[in-house]
């Protein structure tokens, strides 16, 4: 009687553990089937004191009349962006949105402010986000090579001598650090991170474990089982600390430190696997993507810094 008991109870529990890892496997890898407006998942707690700048932000871009562009990914996904061209551009800025972000919220607020500096910008939808087609998110794993299909596409439209930033918020950040592992064009001359995570992996188990207070096993490996078998794509393939011990650019890491989704050790860690020149920001009281919104003024200062030290690496 006692073993069929506890038969019956490991069996709820395995029932239990595949419930729960089915519910996080929607929320992390598949899109949404219908768009969520920003104002039921933005400007809440700590964001609310940013909801005019961002909204101002994203007026901004679209009073630009951005041209709408695309490209086809590797495995023959149709992708969009949206280009604005400086007047007198000294640089070209692609700027790739974080998880379950759009580019306008996660970059209205700078786009200006790079548009002075003489930038154009390109803004993306990553895969399985907004206009771009695609089922599933792998948190910068197949995106990295999607990256790298929009910088040959700025190189057939603008030109192979205007110089290149990679600039990615939250996922966007991770994304293109494992981008600077590949074999770039020369005229990429920087990136910059902000509040990126070290990998898939561990991000995941950041997550279990400070949202829902889950232990990694066995959670990471079934979740790993159904990334492979569902979504085609292994959680381990690539992280960030691998890319940068390849990476010859410099680098600009900026990280809020008051970050509970993605926590800034993550950005320490790959300043210091870093291989090439690269530099790091913290700022106090800043949440998850607000470092730019708490200190405008110190980090258009640093990017500032940051854009003559990528022209001096040439």
């Amino acid at each position: 009687m006692i073993i069929k008991i506890l038969g019956i109870l490991i069996l709820l529990l395995i029932l239990i553990i595949c419930l729960i890892e089915v519910g996080f496997f929607r929320y992390a890898i598949y899109r949404y089937g219908v768009k969520v407006p920003d104002d039921e998942h933005m400007y809440t707690g700590s964001w609310k004191k940013f909801e005019k700048t961002i909204r101002d932000g994203t007026a901004w871009v679209n009073k630009q009349n951005p041209e709408q562009v695309s490209i086809t990914s590797k495995d023959g996904l149709q992708l969009k962006g949206y280009l604005i061209r400086a007047k007198n551009p000294k640089r070209t800025v692609l700027c790739v949105h974080g998880f379950r972000g759009n580019g306008c919220n996660d970059f209205g607020a700078i786009c200006s402010f790079y548009y002075e500096e003489d930038c154009n910008l390109l803004i993306i939808d990553q895969r399985a986000h907004g206009a771009s087609e695609g089922k599933y998110i792998t948190f910068g794993i197949k995106e990295r090579y999607d990256i790298e299909q929009w910088i040959l596409f700025l190189n057939d439209k603008l030109g192979s001598e205007l110089p290149i930033i990679l600039d990615g918020v939250s996922m966007g950040a991770a994304t293109v650090l494992m981008v600077s592992g590949l074999e770039l064009p020369s005229n990429v001359r920087g990136i910059i991170a902000d509040c990126g995570y070290t990998s898939p992996r561990e991000i995941y188990k950041h997550v279990a474990k400070e949202y829902y207070h889950l232990p990694a096993f066995p959670l990471i490996p079934i979740f790993g089982l159904l990334c492979r078998g569902i979504a085609g794509f292994n959680m381990g393939e690539m992280n960030t600390k691998e890319a940068l011990e390849k990476n010859t650019r410099p680098v600009l890491f900026v990280h809020g430190e008051s970050d509970r989704f993605v926590p800034s050790y993550m950005s320490k860690e790959n300043y210091t696997v870093c291989k090439a020149d690269r530099y790091i920001e913290t700022v106090p009281g800043a949440g998850h993507g607000q470092s730019y919104l708490v200190q405008t003024e110190h980090c258009q200062e640093k990017i500032k810094e940051f854009f003559e030290r990528c022209s001096r690496a040439v």
